[in-house]
């Protein structure tokens, strides 16, 4: 049986849909389409048929699909096992990372990691977020909650903060808050999506319901921007205000603790010598940031 094939239809058996496979692939849709008919014509049956949401498998694409990802763990560890006897970390390392962690924290210091590892090429995934491990749309991911029913092995390596801030153009000729009955004086920025961000939106309500909300944002960049065009006081991650200058700490007391930062990997691919300067460099530069990041 062409392994190729076999590779394509676990991808549309995982997403659904012929268009998400070939994202996942990098290949286009009539690709995934032709190979998925040259499978079902070798095979002589059907594997998929059409649903309201999509691709569902049918009996004997249920079947296949069993034999279909042992035969992808056979040739993951198979892979792991003659990569690893090299001594030099080459190829490609999919990394599942927060977008605002990506461009706030983590990317500025890549230039030195990939400087020094010339051979490795870094694939940076925000979208979906967290991606799986166990589908391969990553091999390293870092996340605020620990490996679930992936069995994945890792570790926590920090913690995030979030506290208050203004720009310098609205904490200009006023008294920003300190105590509760402060606050009245002062315009809010809060979290629109209250159920991603339940947690710090809560805390930010608590802290602040003696102010007026003058606007609510569903994006940390979107709350980011309101407050240094001056719009009013909101809760940001403090890596991410505290790298531009013309924002202050509101507050400094006030201080949320919510999210850990998991750091995880396949566990049949935390030893290969790409993968383990990854999740080396990315835990190096946790324990660097550790106070700024926990703000």
């Amino acid at each position: 049986m062409d392994w190729d094939l076999c590779k394509t239809f676990v991808a549309v058996a995982d997403t659904g849909s012929f268009t998400a496979a070939a994202r996942r692939l990098h290949t286009s849709h009539p690709t995934v389409s032709r190979k998925i008919a040259a499978l079902e014509a070798q095979l002589g049956t059907r594997l998929l048929a059409r649903a309201a949401d999509g691709l569902a498998l049918t009996a004997d694409g249920r079947t296949l699909r069993e034999h279909a990802e042992a035969m992808a763990a056979a040739a993951l560890r198979a892979e792991t096992a003659v990569a690893a006897g090299g001594h030099k970390a080459r190829g490609i390392v999919k990394l599942s990372i927060g977008a605002t962690l990506a461009s706030h924290w983590l990317m500025p210091r890549l230039p030195a990691f990939l400087r020094a590892h010339d051979h490795v090429q870094l694939e940076i995934i925000t979208h979906p977020f967290p991606a799986s491990v166990r589908r391969r749309e990553a091999d390293v991911v870092l996340r605020p909650f620990d490996s679930g029913e992936e069995n994945l092995v890792g570790r926590k390596i920090g913690r995030l903060g979030t506290g208050f801030y203004a720009s310098r153009d609205y904490a200009a000729g006023r008294s920003l808050p300190e105590r509760r009955g402060e606050w009245k004086e002062h315009s809010v920025v809060g979290f629109a999506d209250q159920a991603s961000n339940a947690q710090l939106a809560r805390w930010s309500d608590v802290v602040t319901r003696q102010a007026r909300v003058v606007m609510r944002c569903s994006s940390q960049g979107d709350m980011l921007a309101a407050v240094r065009a001056g719009i009013g006081i909101s809760a940001l991650s403090c890596f991410v205000a505290e790298s531009y200058p013309d924002l202050v700490r509101v507050a400094p007391q006030k201080l949320a603790s919510v999210a850990d930062l998991w750091l995880l990997a396949h566990p049949d691919l935390v030893e290969l010598p790409a993968v383990r300067a990854v999740v080396d460099f990315v835990a190096e530069c946790a324990r660097a940031d550790r106070a700024r990041l926990r703000g």
